[in-house]
Formats: structure tokens, C-alpha cells, sequence
């Protein structure tokens, strides 16, 4: 199943289904009338045995998060506040979508959050690090019966761990 958005075309192979989770078009089948106040990943993937949450940002300036190029202690608080955002988003992405599925009776199955960041490899490493503190990635408690699996990619990292899920950016750039 092929599906458009944000500037990619994914090619989900082995999925039963596959929507954009926000969806405006109130005719859409996959319409959910969605929640000003709760975030919401991009896509939803239904495989055979578990879900996929994809969130996808495309960064048009991606040195704004990039610490090695820091000139000064200003540029490094700002670039520290937007990382921080970023995190606190994708964070909140991942919950409140959770939270709508587990609602429409949507979590009988494990889910997987993957992140497509426009970000180079240095930038995506650190926001793994800083997701996993906000998202507990795996059986993180003693009474947990479930994991939960998350991953912050870029393009490259994408292509080689979910090689059944490629992805190019339409513009023709990767």
C-alpha cells in the first residue's frame, strides 16, 4: 500500500491498512475529527501483528537543532529550546494518539512509534536518547505486559532498517 504525505511516498508492502491519521477532509473514510486540544502522529499502519505510529518532520532548516556549529551561548540556549519543543512533541504525538486509538477500542495490538526526521545522523542519535526518557521504550515496569517500541529515523536510517517500507522524498532529494 502506497501512501503520500508531507513531502514522502512510503510503499507499505505487507500492511492491511494504511491512513493519515489527522486527516481534515471530513468525507475521508479515515476522517477522526480530531481534538484541538490532543496532537496526532501522521500515519497509521496496520500490519498483521502490531501497529505502526509514524510521525514525520520535514526541517527546512535543520542546523536550528544542530549543537556542533554553536557560535555562542544565545544560539545555544535557542537551539536548546527548540530541541527541547521537538522532543516534548514528538512525545506528546505518541501519547495522544494512543490515547484517541485506545478510545475508538484501536490498541489490540503492540504499536510502534517511529519518528522521520529530516535530521542528520548526529541529531537523530541524540533525539532517540531524549525520546526514550520521555517514552519508556520496552517492558520498562514490573506489571508491564506489553512494550512499547519507538525509533527517531532519517531518510537514510529508514531506507536500511525497514527495508520492506521504503521511502523516498517526492521533491526527488534525499
Amino acid at each position: 500500500m502506497k501512501i503520500e504525505v508531507d513531502g514522502f511516498s512510503f510503499d507499505f508492502t505487507d500492511a492491511i491498512d494504511v491512513f493519515i491519521f489527522d486527516e481534515k477532509n471530513k468525507n475521508e473514510a479515515h476522517y477522526h475529527g480530531l481534538s484541538q486540544a490532543m496532537k496526532a502522529v501522521d500515519i497509521i499502519v496496520e500490519l498483521d501483528d502490531d501497529y505502526l505510529f509514524i510521525e514525520i518532520k520535514d526541517f527546512h532548516a535543520p542546523d536550528d537543532y544542530n549543537f556542533s556549529n554553536v557560535i555562542d551561548d544565545e544560539q545555544h540556549q535557542e537551539r536548546c529550546s527548540r530541541f527541547n519543543h521537538l522532543r516534548q512533541i514528538l512525545k506528546y504525538k505518541y501519547r495522544d494518539t494512543w490515547l484517541y486509538r485506545w478510545a475508538e477500542n484501536q490498541t489490540d495490538k503492540p504499536i510502534r512509534y517511529l519518528c522521520l526526521l529530516t535530521l542528520d545522523n548526529a541529531q537523530i542519535s541524540a533525539l532517540n536518547n531524549e525520546l526514550r526518557r520521555l517514552i519508556p521504550v520496552g517492558n520498562a515496569g514490573p506489571r508491564w505486559e506489553r512494550q512499547i517500541a519507538g525509533s527517531v529515523v532519517n531518510i537514510e536510517r529508514w531506507n536500511r532498517n525497514f527495508p520492506n517500507w521504503p521511502v523516498i522524498r517526492l521533491n526527488g532529494s534525499n
